[in-house]
């Protein structure tokens, strides 16, 4: 009898798909995929881009080997630590590098583990054994080649590599077939899609081949370095039906200098740039900012303070530095930690306020909504997962459906709405 399997995913939407890819490849070699309770295994799919992720990651393998699972590890951590982290955790059964997930069912057979291999690119094939509810992640390529003194991902990852557009947009075309009704390309940098490739204007291209699919489905980018958005994309995403008005790109900061010691291409033209894109063609933004990296003073934090209060992003989150081994920035002097912390609380109640009021702004609105659970959904500005969601009193409403609803209250980054209509199209 094969064994029941659980695969826990942290960190990013990225894993997400790796996940997926497990799931699928071990239902196909006969395993239950099931929850963690019910599991005789389970899979843990770690993070380790900052040291948060890190012990969270640490502490969840420790959870379920505390409950007597068998518990394989696989995933960035694993990718990034090694032997380090094998010698400290002889309790974990097995191994799974980024390049060994579509050998997951042979790991769990044998144990051990094998050479840690750089990640491989997810194919359509590997989801055949997964039905969407209402939203998909698909990973448009693997890696990143921007190399951010402060980042780490390019030493777990390696360089860019994008997939080709036709294998993307066949994969987009399989999860419209069985079901799906918004489409979330990810990638570490997905402005940089099919530069790697010698193709210009890759993601535009993209974006143009799935908005011409047929169906009833949204489809949203993530993730997009400001050196490498240009007009041309965020003209698509303005003007293409399908693509839902709204970009992210991580800004980190705004001081050139600081830019500058993050290594960051583009510097604060590049940033600016985009805000005034946004603006202009009226998307709603979301961005990342990061405090306390080395050599950020008083007048650098002050000057994204002033930058942050008069851009108001639709959505934005806050970062303190966390110094990862390896990385240039590791080697350069530490700002003091409760400097940093205090820097983080300063613009993470900036951040609770202009969400608040920029949630204010849609009450009384009609919007379309992808119903996501029985009672919640997210209107075109909400990413999954991220960027909250809009709850229904008293209505049993069917995942994978639009309605039309009035936003009618606000709580927190929430919404509570009120359908009007319970057969909308997108």
């Amino acid at each position: 009898m094969k064994k029941r399997v659980a695969i826990v995913t942290l960190g990013c939407p990225k894993n997400e798909v790796d996940s997926w890819v497990m799931r699928s490849h071990l239902a196909s070699k006969g395993y239950e995929i099931v929850g963690p309770e019910e599991a005789d295994v389970v899979v843990v799919n770690t993070c380790g881009f900052i040291g948060e992720a890190k012990e969270e990651s640490i502490d969840v393998i420790l959870e379920f080997v505390y409950q007597g699972k068998d518990v394989y590890v696989a995933g960035c951590l694993y990718q990034r630590y090694g032997d380090e982290l094998v010698e400290s955790l002889p309790e974990v059964k097995g191994w799974i590098s980024l390049g060994e997930i579509r050998d997951v069912a042979d790991i769990l057979s044998t144990g051990g583990r094998g050479p840690l291999k750089k990640p491989v690119l997810p194919v359509a094939d590997d989801f055949s054994f997964i039905a969407p509810v209402s939203f998909v992640y698909v990973k448009i390529a693997e890696g990143c080649s921007n190399r951010c003194n402060y980042c780490a991902i390019p030493l777990i990852k390696g360089p860019y590599m994008s997939r080709s557009v036709d294998r993307v947009v066949e994969e987009v075309r399989m999860w419209l077939d069985k079901g799906a009704k918004e489409v979330v390309l990810v990638s570490q940098d997905s402005a940089f899609y099919g530069v790697d490739l010698g193709v210009e204007g890759g993601l535009v291209d993209l974006l143009e081949r799935i908005n011409g699919l047929w169906g009833d489905f949204w489809v949203r980018v993530l993730y997009m370095h400001p050196a490498h958005v240009d007009r041309k994309i965020v003209e698509a995403v303005a003007s293409l039906e399908k693509i839902v008005n709204y970009i992210e790109v991580p800004f980190q900061h705004v001081s050139e200098r600081v830019l500058g010691v993050m290594g960051r291409k583009g510097g604060k033209e590049a940033v600016l740039k985009v805000a005034e894109w946004a603006e202009e063609f009226g998307l709603k933004l979301r961005t990342t900012f990061l405090v306390g990296h080395p050599f950020e003073e008083d007048r650098d934090f002050l000057e994204l303070v002033e930058f942050v209060e008069e851009l108001r992003p639709w959505r934005f989150s806050v970062f303190g530095y966390s110094p990862e081994e390896g990385t240039v920035s590791y080697g350069m002097p530490a700002v003091d930690e409760e400097v940093v912390k205090e820097r983080v609380s300063v613009l993470t109640e900036l951040q609770d306020r202009i969400i608040f009021e920029n949630n204010t702004e849609f009450l009384k609105k009609r919007v379309k909504v992808l119903v996501d659970g029985v009672n919640c959904g997210r209107f075109y500005a909400q990413a999954p997962d991220i960027d909250g969601a809009v709850f229904f009193e008293d209505n049993e409403l069917e995942p994978g459906s639009w309605v039309e609803a009035v936003l009618e209250d606000v709580a927190g980054v929430d919404f509570v709405g009120r359908v009007l209509n319970a057969s909308c199209s997108s």
